[in-house]
């Protein structure tokens, strides 16, 4: 039994740790409770996001991410969902099939 138990630490201590880091974009655009929830599934799809938290008062979208990902890739992510993303616009075609309630 002990020899299972340090096999298991052995395992899980020696996993690969991320390094993570902080990312921040401004979202200008977001709204309410459903830009939240679209920018958040669209930039979770973004290899090395780890979390995100989307302030619609501050209008900043929060990021934790591994190191190395590119803060492109999450603009890309919430331009292609409608959204403005920093000094990049929002898709218009993407804009346009958002809900009433996203719209500015």
């Amino acid at each position: 039994m002990k020899m299972f138990l340090v096999s298991i630490f052995f395992l899980f201590s020696c996993g690969k740790k991320e390094n993570l880091e902080k990312a921040i974009v401004k979202v200008p655009s977001s709204i309410c409770g459903e830009c939240v929830k679209t920018i958040s599934t669209a930039t979770m799809k973004v290899d090395g996001v780890k979390s995100i938290s989307v302030n619609t008062e501050t209008k900043l979208a929060t990021f934790e991410i591994v190191s190395g990902t590119t803060l492109d890739a999450i603009e890309k992510a919430i331009v292609m969902a409608g959204y403005d993303a920093n000094d990049k616009k929002a898709d218009k075609d993407a804009y346009e099939k958002l809900p009433d309630c996203c719209k500015k």
